[in-house]
């Protein structure tokens, strides 16, 4: 018995994509604004520390569930990606990993920032 759970632990690790150990997504982001354009727009730039490659990046309503996307990336082994010329507002921010893991938060766009 011992044997053949080893066997299927050695087989579950070299499966490709295997969501058996799930991994979570860590990141970091950061709102760069563009003071000096009418109206005030800013960049958003997702640095992904952790996870698993590829990634696709979702700017959406600031609503996780029933949100609508904004912005969407092209699938990428990146693991950073920039949201340019974003207006004031609350959006959420979701990335997906190969696996399917995701992550997200909701990023204030200030309109008043200098």
């Amino acid at each position: 018995m011992k044997k053949s759970a080893l066997i299927f632990f050695i087989i579950m690790l070299s499966i490709p994509n295997s969501k058996v150990f799930a991994q979570d997504i860590s990141y970091e982001i950061e709102v760069s604004y563009h003071n000096n354009q009418v109206p005030l727009t800013a960049d958003i730039t997702v640095k992904v520390t952790t996870g698993i490659p590829g990634f696709t990046y979702y700017l959406m309503t600031n609503d996780p569930i029933h949100g609508t996307i904004l912005q969407q990336s092209e699938l990428t082994k990146k693991k950073n990606y920039v949201f340019k010329d974003v207006k004031p507002g609350k959006y959420f921010l979701k990335i997906q990993d190969n696996t399917g893991t995701q992550a997200g938060k909701t990023v204030n766009v200030l309109e008043n920032q200098m």
